[in-house]
């Protein structure tokens, strides 16, 4: 097999996006054959509360996983399986008792459970985004693939949390991302990285995926960077360097990475303080990775007096 990694562009030129948001049916289910599509949501609160769902369908088998730390507390995961049937037109999956729904110019995130409820509405505050096309391909002709889009860039997120019939308000961000993809990811992926960072100004998204031996071990990258509701770059021209690593079980992940971004004006994040929250879920064609929190430091080379801190999430793929 000749070696047949692309990157998310088919212009090598791309480095901006047309001012309009992903479409709602972009972040429906597609129902393709063979293919396993994944919808991935987020939120954090400024207490140290965190939550994510994840919800899978492939052959229209549904598996979600809900994953929540608090500081301080045991952090709790949830699962549910059920043969699925997910609207066409609009994000709608509902996988026993949790639903991810499009409604309108909002989303909703329910989850409900024996002894955990989840209700919560995520308004978003800057349009759904894609780097370029949004696809790599990878095989003999680009015959598979892998799709990542971001139709929740940055939300504000409302509602309420009940554990063991005790509820609280919860009120933070948020994010959501879309994926799909045909064949199991180990079989050419060494690994991957999808990031993000935010802080009162700045919204960054980032991806790296990594080819195995058969790919070269090639880096597609992908970084977004927006500023108060401006989009200052949207480019794959991304250096991402783990500087130190940790474990958790036989999962590594980064305890200190760097990226750098080669966008006028150049980007530098440096993110340390990590910490291992949770594995994500296995799924049929999915590989084994962690969610890893972080505090950042954003640094832009037009600004360097006033470099600003934030905070983020790290999701990673094994290969």
């Amino acid at each position: 097999m000749r070696e047949s990694t692309f990157s998310f562009w088919e212009d090598t030129e791309f480095n901006a996006l047309p001012d309009k948001p992903l479409p709602p049916a972009a972040d429906a289910c597609q129902g393709h054959p063979g293919e396993e599509e994944s919808w991935f949501f987020e939120a954090w609160s400024g207490d140290g509360t965190y939550i994510n769902v994840l919800a899978t369908v492939y052959e229209e088998k549904g598996k979600s996983r809900l994953v929540l730390f608090r500081p301080g507390k045991e952090a709790l995961t949830r699962e549910f399986a059920a043969p699925v049937q997910p609207g066409r037109d609009r994000l709608d999956i509902r996988i026993a008792g949790s639903h991810l729904a499009r409604e309108g110019d909002h989303f909703l995130l329910t989850w409900y459970g024996e002894d955990l409820t989840l209700e919560l509405e995520f308004h978003p505050v800057r349009p759904g985004w894609q780097p370029g096309h949004g696809r790599i391909n990878y095989g003999e002709k680009g015959d598979q693939y892998l799709f990542w889009s971001v139709p929740v860039p940055r939300a504000r997120v409302s509602g309420s949390i009940t554990v063991a019939g005790d509820k609280a308000a919860f009120a933070g961000e948020g994010y959501s991302d879309h994926r799909r993809y045909n064949f199991p990811l180990s079989r050419n992926l060494a690994g991957g990285l999808l990031g993000r960072y935010y802080d009162d100004e700045y919204t960054l998204l980032w991806a790296d995926f990594q080819g195995n031996l058969l790919y070269s071990g090639k880096h597609i990258t992908a970084l977004y960077l927006d500023r108060a509701g401006e989009l200052l770059a949207s480019t794959g021209n991304l250096e991402v360097q783990v500087v130190e690593t940790r474990r958790q079980g036989k999962l590594e992940y980064p305890g200190e990475l760097f990226l750098q971004a080669g966008t006028t004006p150049l980007v530098r994040l440096d993110s340390k303080e990590t910490l291992a929250l949770a594995p994500r879920m296995l799924t049929t064609l999915g590989t084994p990775g962690l969610y890893i929190s972080y505090k950042g430091r954003l640094q832009l080379a037009t600004r360097p007096e006033t470099a600003v801190t934030g905070q983020g999430h790290i999701e990673t793929f094994t290969g």
